[in-house]
């Protein structure tokens, strides 16, 4: 029995020894290139479970044999970095700094569909940023028409006596509301049809602010890909499983890779502005 005993101690330590690498890839997959291994570069989305996986095996050494939850115990300090991306809990901070500037980005998806904004029946997006009590908010998917135009937006944040619309195609745009001067506002050049990136200049205090207001490709999944998705947590049946995971694993890595290209563009327009702002 002794011997069957310490034969499985090392079988468990192997997977979780191969649970930890997993971890790790998941952990730093945002330093993968996407253009060059766009599926590698999808792995951080399994972050949590293997996270979950870990945090199960540290308990169990800690009651069954200590030594070995070392091993599970590293592999989370090294994904730190990771966890804290996850979980951006300040435990550290309780107040926030003096003179501190609060942002807010925010993607309006049309106001929810140009709903109206009425004294008895508010805009819920506008109401919100409204609310917020944010210095500089920018805006994507900055679309208006019909029951709600742009001046009644303007008129719904007139807090904010600075502000930049800037049309990307079509009705689509971006959009700054700021309480500070907003000095120039210029797009971010790179390839693509929808999607778009502004960079402002923000006189704070004296000092000249970078802001970069993005809208980057987005994964592009239908309503039929997340039907698949559903059908897949519905009924794991292991082919349904396995096509449906090929097709939105396919789905994200293709449209992480054209972001992959844009993040560089704005990368080095960023790198351009070191020591202007």
């Amino acid at each position: 029995m002794k011997y069957i005993g310490r034969f499985l101690g090392w079988i468990l330590l192997g997977i979780n020894l191969c649970m930890v690498v997993l971890l790790l890839v998941c952990a730093y997959s945002p330093y993968i290139d996407p253009v060059a291994h766009p599926v590698w570069s999808c792995a951080g989305l399994a972050f949590p479970a293997f996270l979950i996986v870990n945090l199960l095996f540290l308990v169990f050494w800690l009651v069954i044999y200590r030594k070995y939850a070392l091993l599970s115990f590293l592999g989370l300090v090294c994904s730190i970095g990771a966890i804290r991306t996850y979980f951006p809990v300040n435990v550290f901070v309780s107040d926030v700094p003096e003179g501190a500037i609060k942002f807010l980005s925010y993607n309006t998806m049309a106001f929810e569909k140009n709903r109206a904004n009425t004294k008895d029946n508010p805009n819920p997006v506008l109401e919100y940023l409204r609310n917020s009590n944010a210095d500089i908010i920018c805006l994507q998917e900055y679309i208006v028409g019909g029951r709600l135009t742009k001046k009644e937006v303007d008129y719904a944040l007139r807090d904010y006596p600075y502000k930049n619309y800037h049309k990307i195609s079509g009705a689509n745009g971006l959009g700054c509301y700021s309480r500070f001067p907003i000095l120039s506002a210029h797009p971010v050049k790179y390839a693509s049809l929808n999607n778009g990136s502004i960079a402002y200049k923000i006189k704070v205090n004296g000092d000249t602010l970078l802001v970069v207001n993005n809208h980057l490709e987005s994964n592009k999944l239908t309503e039929k890909d997340k039907e698949v998705y559903r059908e897949m947590m519905k009924d794991p049946d292991k082919q349904k499983v396995s096509q449906g995971s090929r097709l939105l694993i396919r789905k994200l890595a293709e449209a992480s890779a054209i972001r992959a290209v844009q993040a560089d563009s704005i990368a080095r327009l960023v790198a351009g502005y070191k020591g202007e702002a």
